[in-house]
């Protein structure tokens, strides 16, 4: 995970970008597994309780909303998370942050004197 975008951010920033990344669910898509707490857990490499913590916390702000509804592969409805408007908004912040770094590290042609190839 060394050298990753998320390297270096908290869990629930972590939690944000994830559900971006999965995009939304529509009012009638079966969800996958990757929006369930086992799902989030598996692909961010936490402990499921840990990870409970954030997203009630995240609830809490408004950043995440949580429904019961059927998951792929699943015999009984489960909880599903979704960003909210208010999410959305904050995972279009965080991924303009995590590219930053990469911008100032990266010199700019103008800078190192050398002419853009045509």
């Amino acid at each position: 995970m060394y050298g990753s975008p998320t390297h270096g951010i908290g869990l629930a920033a972590r939690v944000i970008l994830h559900l971006a990344r999965l995009g939304r669910i529509g009012v009638n898509d079966v969800a996958g597994v990757e929006f369930t707490q086992q799902g989030m857990a598996a692909a961010l490499g936490v402990r499921q309780g840990s990870l409970v913590k954030v997203l009630q916390r995240l609830r809490a702000g408004d950043v995440v909303s949580m429904e019961r509804r059927y998951v792929a592969g699943a015999d009984r409805h489960l909880k599903v998370y979704r960003l909210t408007a208010l999410g959305e908004s904050t995972a279009r912040n965080l991924q303009r942050r995590s590219l930053e770094p990469m911008r100032r590290e990266v010199p700019s042609e103008r800078a190192s004197g050398r002419a853009s190839p045509e």
